[in-house]
Formats: C-alpha cells, sequence, structure tokens
C-alpha cells in the first residue's frame, strides 16, 4: 500500500499471549481477521494497548513482521516503533519499512524527559531514516513527556514524510492545536480517547486510533460512517456508547481490561505480562454490564460467555 490513506478507525491491537506469556500467533490472526472484517480502515500494531514495552527487542521485530503478513495488504498497517534512544528507534523504523509496514508511529522516549529541542531532533532522525509516513504518538500519562504543537510544527517544517500524529492527551484542545499546528499541507491527527472521537472529527481531526476498538470494532466503525454521512443523530448515540465503553476500560490497571473485555466477547486476547495480573471480579461484573449493553445492540463479535448477575 503505497499510500496508505490517513483516516478513519484503527484498532490499536492487543498482543494476545498465552498462559506462559508467549505470543499467540494464531489468536493474533483470529483477531487480525475480525478486525478487518468489521471494516477498520487500519491495524496499529505494538502500540501501548500491544504492550509495546513488555516485548523484548526481539519480539519487537518478529511482530511487525507477523502483522504485515496477517494483514496482507488489506489495511493500512501502523507500526510503532518508538524505543527510549534514537538508535534503537531508527533501527526498528527501518525494520518496519522493510517487512511491509504502511506507516511508523513513534511513540515519544519513555522514562527519561528529553527537552523540546532533543524531541524535535529525535522525531526529525526518524523521519530521515525511512521514506514511510511517519505519525507523532502523544501520551503524557505513560509517556512522561507531552509533545507540543510548537515542537510538531518544527518537525514538519524539516520532514515532508510526517505526515501526523497520535494523541492521548485526553484534551480536545489539545489534538486541535496539532492539527492546526501544520496549516499548509494534509496532516492526520487521530484522538486516543474513546469519548472524544465525535467532537474532534466535527473538528477536522482525521479519526481514531482506539484501544476499546478491539472489543467492539463495529460501533466505532458506524460511528466514523455515521459522521461522514452526516447522520448526526445516530453518530452522537454511537459515541454516547464508545465513551461508556471506554470509561469502563479505565476500572483496572492498563491495559488489561480490554483483554478482559475481549475474553467474555469470544476473542482470543490472553493475559497480560506480568505485573498485571488478572481483572478483579467486581470489575469483570461492571464490565460484564457494559459488554451485555453492546450486545443488545449486535455490536460484539460474539456473544459474551458471562454476563453480569
Amino acid at each position: 500500500m503505497a499510500n496508505p490513506s490517513l483516516h478513519g478507525i484503527v484498532p490499536a491491537l492487543v498482543t494476545p499471549f498465552r498462559a506462559d506469556e508467549r505470543i499467540d500467533y494464531d489468536a493474533w490472526q483470529t483477531i487480525v481477521d475480525a478486525m478487518i472484517a468489521a471494516g477498520v480502515d487500519g491495524l496499529l500494531a505494538e502500540g501501548s494497548q500491544g504492550e509495546f514495552f513488555a516485548l523484548d527487542r526481539e519480539e519487537r521485530r518478529v511482530a511487525l513482521r507477523f502483522c504485515a503478513q496477517a494483514i496482507a495488504g488489506r489495511v493500512t498497517l501502523y507500526g510503532n516503533v518508538g524505543c527510549v534512544t534514537t538508535r534503537d528507534s531508527v533501527d526498528l523504523a527501518r525494520l518496519a519499512e522493510s517487512v511491509g509496514v504502511d506507516v511508523v508511529v513513534v511513540v515519544t522516549p519513555y522514562y527519561i524527559r528529553p527537552s523540546p529541542e532533543e524531541l524535535a531532533e529525535h522525531y526529525i532522525d526518524v523521519c530521515h531514516a525511512v521514506h514511510l509516513p511517519v505519525l507523532g504518538y502523544n501520551f503524557p500519562l505513560h509517556g512522561g513527556v507531552e509533545l507540543t504543537p510548537e515542537v510538531v510544527a518544527r518537525i514538519a517544517a524539516t520532514c515532508e514524510n510526517f505526515a501526523g500524529l497520535k494523541d492521548s492527551s485526553g484534551r480536545l484542545d489539545r489534538a486541535l492545536a496539532f492539527a492546526h499546528a501544520v496549516p499548509d499541507r494534509p496532516f492526520a491527527v487521530f484522538v486516543g480517547f474513546d469519548n472524544l472521537i465525535l467532537p474532534a472529527l466535527e473538528q477536522g481531526c482525521a479519526g481514531a486510533i482506539s484501544a476499546s476498538a478491539n472489543v467492539a470494532p463495529r460501533l466505532f466503525v458506524d460511528l466514523y460512517r455515521a459522521f461522514r454521512e452526516g447522520r448526526r443523530d445516530d453518530a452522537a448515540r454511537l459515541q454516547a456508547l464508545a465513551a461508556e465503553l471506554g470509561g469502563a476500560v479505565m476500572l483496572h490497571t492498563f491495559p488489561s481490561v480490554v483483554k478482559e473485555a475481549m475474553q467474555l466477547a469470544g476473542l482470543p486476547a490472553g493475559p497480560c505480562r506480568k505485573p498485571v495480573g488478572p481483572v478483579p471480579a467486581a470489575v469483570r461484573e461492571k464490565l460484564a454490564h457494559v459488554l451485555a449493553k453492546l450486545e443488545t445492540e449486535n455490536y460484539l463479535p460474539h456473544a459474551p460467555k458471562t454476563t453480569a448477575a
């Protein structure tokens, strides 16, 4: 896919594990196929919901290869290659390009707190290392450092292939500031918080890269289509359902709840890698209430295996 279209609904794929914490590639193929069958516009591999931080270097390389093979050009493949160091990010970006990833995504370096100048140089180096479109990935809650519109504008002015950004700040004003930071050419901003999808779309953002879309992908696809077709009432109703699901995802340690919800819905997500453990029973019960509502609306890939009392 030489010129991927940067828009729409992009589930941030889970990385399914077996009980022994090895990657379950058969389950991953099942999940990929279910997402594509639901009509998603793309898939993000090795995002935060994909537990990239829990994968070793070789696993990250193999995972990108596998996802490219599993998707086989059916939708746009986004691959997060962000690492703590620029050297490792560049290396993984080049690998991603060589195995067929369509769009490189670069989460901000984590644990350390680079200055704005250092952040800009980091992204510029990654952009210059590949010919693919590059998206920044702003997740200050977990990354510990935040991209700013000024830094984004500087990177875009230097790198034509800096094509957009995933913003998981949870702030609509910040997402819109990113969208306006590059006024002279297309610049695709995706939001990461489910409660912001419709308002962000209405103000010019490109779409959503959503962890919750693993659970009910067609809900998010229908929301995007309703917006594109001008069916505002339908879009608002679906936005409310998406926001409720997104709120449930925050009930326990990230990223465990999405995997639990997928298990309840019949998709083989498996556990998270420790130290993230199982979802407590009380959280599972609350989650089952939300899934029951989605099942009533026919938005689960399969019927839930359990229901709330």
